[in-house]
């Protein structure tokens, strides 16, 4: 075994079979964390994001508005995810 196979071996590891079971069981463990850290970031974003957005506008108070109708129509639109994702046999996910 070379010094460069020694060394990355100790500092990333063994190479993975990517055939193996527990491999894919760990990716999907991956894939499952990253959905529900998303769905987090979300969730707290939209808590404060709408007040950041009106202090954003700073003297532009005319855009305020347009800037509640955008938020109006983010907010129901991110209704209909869930319910699309129901119709189409997806309870699972939400």
């Amino acid at each position: 075994m070379s010094l460069y196979t020694e060394l990355r071996t100790k500092v990333i590891g063994a190479p993975l079979d990517p055939l193996s079971e527990e491999t894919r069981h760990n990716i999907a463990l991956v894939a499952f964390f990253a959905w529900v850290g998303l769905g987090a970031d979300g969730i707290s974003s939209s808590c404060y994001g709408p007040e950041e957005s009106f202090r954003a506008l700073g003297e532009h108070t005319g855009l305020g508005l347009y800037l509640a109708l955008a938020t109006a129509a983010t907010v129901l639109s991110s209704q209909e995810i869930p319910n699309t994702a129901a119709q189409m046999g997806m309870n699972s996910l939400w």
